[in-house]
């Protein structure tokens, strides 16, 4: 366990190091305050406008006027003038921009980022749940040998044109409507999130954490990717020697949701799927040891896709907003520092993967 672990630990350090470095150099360094004289602030006092061409003369002939040599001095207090002024219009036309620049405190940042990580946990698992269920239901409606939908619903129309046959037509309606259901519901996980979400809502903010859920395990293609590649792990189990031997040992084999030996839909919707006395049981098993490796990749492409989606959807208040602010602004150490959050959430999910295998392993090997 030490060498799968020491890679992960070494490799975090060596990161952590770096990007804390580069966010203390980074880090912005306040300004150079030049001290006013009592001599300019008396010009200013005077509510002078720098800008008027008139004032600027009427200065110039008293300070030549009145000092003789050391008008100089004077002519450089006007400069000074106009430079503050332009300063101060400087400041009025970034007032907005300022105020949305403001640096966010750390204990802002660890709570946007304790959220994010809160969301990511969630998702994470009913992504767990939504690709076994449905690698499971792909699977048990391919074991039984139907035939597609499409062929079914030309067979029914057909033959109920040719009898004039009403139950026929109105099967063939059912299986339309599933055809068309199944479509959206295939469309919705292959749409990106922004286009479902901007289809459905306006306005994101810092509560929509239960539609960010939803957005991130139904959208983006996630659920259905994983769920295709656990159809696939079954799909190669089913076909190895293991499974014939124990069909021969009398293991049930029949997939019918109406059979007797046969698999019932609540099993395969259940939270713990079991699947006593039914050959289906070894193939889920060895099958779900081989999906655990693959959270790794699914870690990193559940982070991204929520960190697109906050971006794309300006969810104020979550960690992805705050991040691309913090870009925008310039405050590249804060943006770092978060940046540094989402590494060892990815890191941390890799030596949890790690640790999985590694105990799955050692229970198959005893048993």
């Amino acid at each position: 366990m030490k060498k799968i672990l020491l890679p992960h630990l070494l490799s975090a350090l060596f990161v952590s190091v770096l990007l804390l470095t580069l966010a203390f150099i980074l880090r912005p360094v306040a300004p150079f305050s030049r001290p006013v004289s009592d001599e300019l602030k008396a010009l200013q006092q005077l509510n002078l406008n720098p800008q008027d061409a008139f004032q600027y003369q009427l200065y110039h002939e008293m300070a030549r006027t009145l000092t003789g040599p050391d008008s100089v001095r004077y002519f450089e207090l006007w400069r000074q003038l106009v430079s503050e002024a332009g300063s101060e219009r400087l400041l009025e036309q970034k007032q907005y921009q300022q105020r949305l620049a403001y640096r966010k405190s750390f204990g802002s940042l660890l709570g946007m980022y304790v959220k994010f990580v809160f969301v990511f946990l969630i998702v994470m698992a009913a992504t767990y749940y939504g690709v076994q269920t449905l690698g499971l239901y792909f699977f048990v409606r391919r074991q039984q040998m139907r035939p597609p939908d499409f062929y079914r619903l030309f067979f029914l129309l057909r033959q109920g044109l040719i009898r004039s046959d009403g139950k026929l037509l109105t099967d063939a309606l059912r299986v339309l409507i599933r055809i068309g259901a199944r479509a959206m519901f295939f469309l919705l996980f292959f749409a990106p999130a922004y286009v479902v979400a901007y289809s459905l809502k306006s306005d994101f903010t810092s509560q929509s954490i239960l539609f960010l859920i939803v957005l991130g395990v139904l959208t983006n293609g996630l659920l259905i990717t994983y769920a295709t590649k656990f159809y696939h792990f079954l799909l190669n189990e089913s076909q190895k020697g293991y499974v014939r031997t124990a069909i021969v040992k009398n293991l049930s084999n029949d997939y019918q949701f109406k059979g007797k030996n046969g698999i019932a839909p609540h099993q395969i919707f259940a939270l713990k799927k079991q699947f006593k006395g039914h050959v289906l049981q070894h193939i889920y098993m060895n099958s779900a040891f081989q999906y655990v490796a693959t959270f790794k990749e699914q870690a990193a492409f559940v982070i991204s896709s929520l960190v697109i989606i906050e971006m794309a959807l300006n969810i104020h208040g979550h960690l992805s907003y705050e991040l691309l602010q913090q870009l925008l602004y310039r405050n590249f150490d804060q943006a770092l520092y978060m940046v540094l959050g989402l590494y060892l959430l990815v890191k941390a999910t890799e030596i949890f993967t790690d640790f999985l295998v590694f105990k799955k392993r050692q229970r198959f090997e005893k048993g």
